[in-house]
């Protein structure tokens, strides 16, 4: 009798609530009909926890506030229903739990996405009435670093078909001042013809004795053999790439060298010459050659040697130029893919916009495992998403 007593109050109980609900609809905000309809449900939850075997030794005890964050006020204050043992926990409170959780997430991806913590920060408070301190977004951060050190010490393939390596500065402060320190980036193209991130390092210079330490990394993580190495055209890298990787085949980067010769150029001059280095890299048909690359090149250096001496006879220089004719050894399928690292434009773009609206950062730590992300994402997105199919076409150099 006593059971059908109580059974019958509650469920009166939500019957009052909801015909009150229901008459007043008009007047109430989504917040107050929500946290109506909350507050019901976890006495009737409260109710069934007291009828089952667990409560049965168990009686209400009133209600405590519980703030919870709303979408349209700083937050709602709801009325949790406790009991006298203290065992009951409604399940809003995993409710509770998971939307911080999701919050939480919200800001990693704005913090990601290129906001900087103070930004954060006040778009939770503004949007969320949840307020999320810079230190939280900077700790959310930095869960990543787990992550990118797991990485780092994750084996490697042991075969690419190509690597590309490249740097880009960015702003790092070390004690109290800032510079430009070069974040080096490497990645390759493996046999299925996905690519993936192979290295990623912050040094305060670009040199080739960096590159070789990087290369050794490479080696150590488990790569044994790269049919080609594509970079810029740094002084040394070469050398210490054959060093290291005596089998692969070196593509120089063709666009850095023009852009690095054209800046040497008068203005009245820059357009006739640029049309003429253009065309003498100009080597994407199958009737090119580098005999043929070699003459278009000495018909430049001729014609420009009386203004650009000094500037156009590298042109000609076998030790020189032999690393930037490279891919006209490979099918012409893939060629415009290895002449140049603008393959990896895409991708420091990404990180350009994100790291530049952090303006600087006073931790190499934090600046690789935020780099780290955006390239995550960017690999899931775009390069583990979108194979090179043009490497079907890729020659059996490796054995």
């Amino acid at each position: 009798m006593k059971k059908q007593t109580r059974q019958a109050q509650v469920e009166n109980m939500i019957h009052h609530s909801l015909v009150n609900i229901f008459q007043h609809q008009d007047q109430l905000s989504f917040d107050q009909f929500a946290l109506a309809t909350l507050e019901g449900l976890m006495l009737m939850e409260r109710e069934e926890y007291l009828k089952s075997k667990q409560g049965q030794h168990d009686s209400g005890n009133g209600t405590y506030l519980r703030n919870f964050s709303s979408l349209r006020t700083n937050a709602l204050q709801i009325a949790i229903p406790r009991t006298r043992c203290g065992k009951f926990k409604p399940l809003l409170l995993e409710l509770i739990h998971t939307q911080k959780e999701q919050l939480n997430q919200l800001a990693l991806l704005l913090y990601r996405k290129g906001l900087s913590s103070r930004d954060v920060s006040e778009v939770m408070e503004a949007y969320f009435g949840h307020s999320i301190s810079r230190e939280t977004v900077n700790n959310l951060a930095e869960s990543f670093h787990s992550l990118r050190k797991q990485w780092q010490a994750t084996p490697l393939d042991a075969y690419y078909k190509v690597i590309y390596c490249d740097a880009l500065f960015t702003s790092l402060k070390r004690g109290t001042s800032y510079s430009q320190e070069a974040l080096h980036i490497i990645y390759g193209v493996k046999e299925d013809n996905t690519r993936e991130i192979l290295l990623l390092a912050v040094n305060p210079t670009e040199s080739s004795a960096v590159w070789e330490e990087y290369l050794q990394t490479l080696k150590h993580r488990g790569v044994d053999q790269v049919d080609l190495i594509v970079a810029d055209g740094l002084p040394g890298f070469s050398q210490v790439t054959r060093k290291h990787f005596p089998d692969s085949d070196i593509q120089r980067c063709v666009v850095h060298l023009q852009r690095s010769i054209l800046r040497k150029v008068r203005p009245k001059d820059k357009e006739s010459f640029s049309r003429a280095i253009k065309e003498a890299f100009n080597n994407f048909d199958k009737n090119s050659s580098q005999e043929l690359a070699r003459e278009k090149l000495g018909l430049l250096a001729s014609k420009w040697e009386e203004s650009y001496g000094r500037l156009v006879n590298q042109l000609t220089d076998e030790e020189f130029i032999r690393d930037y004719l490279t891919y006209i050894c490979y099918p012409v399928e893939v060629r415009r893919q290895i002449y140049t690292t603008n393959s990896l434009e895409n991708l420091n773009r990404q990180i350009r916009r994100v790291t530049k609206s952090k303006v600087s950062f006073d931790k190499v730590e934090n600046l690789l495992d935020l780099v780290y992300m955006i390239i995550k994402d960017f690999e899931a997105s775009n390069w583990q998403k979108y194979p090179v199919n043009t490497f079907q076409y890729w020659p059996k150099i490796h054995n």
